[in-house]
């Protein structure tokens, strides 16, 4: 009886510290997961706001004449019920007035059948993307996440792309790791999001 007394102790002195150490390896890696997250927004939210720099170009145009009907006075020759030209007793032909309706073109309307987003201008495409990606990143410090870096490049007319990165301070994990491979660089858990954003035509 006196051994099972001494059991229970000894096994609650022994695994303690493993639950401890595993409770922190769990705080560590949820600690990385929400970093993930949070990256994961930030380029998504920098590739959206560069791909809303994109203006509407029009693709498929159409104009359309619009006419109205004018009424023209002209002079012209008199003509007999055969069509004969009427002279007068000096042999010039009689001119006579004229009411003549003709179609005359008022305006040409242009009409757009089909749109599409293009991105003119890289340099605010950039610009815009780095403020966004700001926006949503500065809580990282705060939170022992080490922004490594971002990059951002428009993949085609309508559409830009972000890749990020950033380290995580990770205690236990990295103490963990230490004691097992001597590298202490496993401190800090890497973490990185990829983020693309597409542009639609937009009217005002």
């Amino acid at each position: 009886m006196r051994d099972e007394d001494g059991f229970l102790p000894l096994f609650i002195a022994l695994a303690l510290p493993i639950i401890i150490f595993a409770w922190g390896l769990a705080v560590d890696f949820g600690r990385a997961h929400i970093a993930r997250a949070e990256l994961q927004t930030a380029s998504d939210a920098g590739a959206l706001a560069a791909a809303l720099t994109a203006e509407p170009v029009p693709v498929d145009i159409e104009y359309v004449p619009i006419t109205e009907t004018v009424e023209e006075t002209v002079t012209v020759p008199a003509t007999d019920e055969n069509g004969n030209v009427i002279l007068d007793e000096n042999g010039n032909p009689v001119m006579v007035e004229k009411t003549e309706s003709k179609e005359v073109i008022k305006e040409v309307r242009e009409i757009v059948h089909e749109w599409k987003a293009v991105i003119k201008d890289e340099t605010k495409a950039e610009s815009e993307a780095r403020a966004a990606f700001a926006a949503n990143s500065g809580r990282f410090p705060q939170q022992g996440v080490e922004l490594g870096g971002w990059t951002g490049d428009q993949i085609s007319e309508d559409s830009y792309y972000i890749s990020a990165n950033a380290r995580v301070k990770a205690p236990w994990a990295g103490a963990a790791a230490a004691m097992m491979t001597g590298d202490r660089s496993y401190y800090k858990i890497p973490v990185s999001a990829k983020g693309t954003g597409q542009a639609v035509p937009k009217f005002n």
